[in-house]
């Protein structure tokens, strides 16, 4: 009788690491000024309440558009019976369609076992702490420095990290330029195919 493996389980976020976003690249400055000229110190996100500030937000991850250096590696890892993809992203319910249209066009819906969107408009690094510990993940992917540094210490799960060239001076062990480099690492570490 022969054994089964165990499955390794990967959860990559969408906008910034999936979906390449050129505007991620002001979230370092944004993060600098409201802690130094404001004080803000507590990790919130915005959510947006009113039809208006939907209709922008919505506007504004538009700018997700184009595919991620690395997301050719998903279809060899998808179909791997040793490996489940899911995608984690912290994008309201409202925003499901957009998301959906973007991986549809793709063609990459598929691959994942699961898509966990954040429908209940949870704070997202709280959003993505519960699905990642409630998923049992092995691998998290996350090209948000605040939520990457929220999530240490608080799980199991080996959190990468894609930074930008304007946070990437942090230091961090598990940190790479695009979702390629951090999928490599994932297929270096997984166990070799009989």
């Amino acid at each position: 009788m022969s054994k089964s493996r165990p499955v390794v389980k990967i959860g990559i976020d969408f906008d910034g690491v999936l979906a390449y976003n050129p505007f991620r690249i002001i979230r370092a400055p944004i993060t600098y000024v409201k802690r130094r000229f404001f004080g803000i110190r507590k990790l919130r996100f915005y959510v947006p309440n009113t039809p208006f500030e939907r209709f922008v937000w919505a506007l504004l991850h538009e700018s997700s558009v184009l595919p991620a250096r690395g997301i050719r590696l998903l279809p060899e890892l998808a179909a791997r019976p040793d490996v489940k993809l899911y995608l984690v992203t912290a994008r309201f319910g409202y925003l499901q369609p957009s998301l959906y249209r973007w991986l549809d066009r793709h063609g990459v819906r598929d691959l994942f076992a699961d898509i966990l969107i954040n429908r209940r408009d949870e704070q997202p690094h709280e959003h993505k702490l519960q699905t990642i510990n409630r998923l049992g993940l092995n691998y998290y992917i996350e090209d948000n420095w605040d939520i990457v540094e929220y999530l240490q210490g608080r799980t199991d799960t080996r959190v990468m990290w894609i930074y930008n060239i304007a946070d990437r001076h942090y230091g961090y062990p598990d940190k790479y330029p695009f979702l390629e480099a951090a999928l490599g690492e994932v297929r270096h570490n997984l166990p070799e195919r009989k």
